[in-house]
């Protein structure tokens, strides 16, 4: 929100490909919470590791590469969730040349 009370998207939610369908409301919520919460964790500029719902995970990994960062995502040994690792900043075109 700007000063003047105008409501701008802050990141892509990358949910274009109806990758919602089908879900509940209650599981919609909780891939937004952690949506929220990595964005919070990107925004420090740390590396991290995160469990995750495997339904964020490629979403997540989005957000981070636009964003620069290094990331991966692997599969957990907790049933359920992915790790989303999060790593440094990547070089620039700029920086490498």
């Amino acid at each position: 929100m700007d000063a003047e009370n105008n409501f701008n998207l802050i990141d892509s939610f990358d949910i274009d490909d109806e990758s919602l369908k089908g879900l509940t409301p209650q599981m919609i919520f909780a891939l937004g919470v952690e949506w929220e919460q990595f964005r919070m964790l990107l925004k420090l500029g740390r590396r991290f590791r995160l469990l995750v719902l495997p339904a964020n995970a490629e979403r997540l990994v989005k957000m981070a590469e636009r964003h620069g960062r290094f990331v991966e995502s692997r599969p957990n040994i907790c049933p359920g969730y992915t790790e989303v690792w999060l790593g440094d900043f990547l070089p620039t075109a700029a920086q490498q040349g």
